[in-house]
């Protein structure tokens, strides 16, 4: 399966991509050593978080919308 693109979409309640719950972060790591084992090295990540944070929930959506625009 060499040579194959693979996007990645993460949904999380909460904000595990920076801060102190980044070494919490099993999510992204887990599935690109699947992927890579499997062959698929051209990974491209993009994550919508803080779904469960009152403050953050109602922006999470345009910043996970503006991450894939930039790509």
């Amino acid at each position: 399966m060499t040579g194959k693109k693979v996007y990645l979409a993460i949904s999380t309640g909460g904000i595990y991509s920076e801060g102190p719950m980044k070494q919490m972060d099993f999510t992204e790591s887990y599935l690109r050593s699947v992927l890579g084992f499997l062959g698929m090295t051209d990974v491209k990540v993009f994550r919508i978080e803080g779904l469960a944070i009152p403050n953050l929930k109602d922006k999470a959506l345009e910043k996970a919308i503006s991450a894939i625009k930039v790509s």
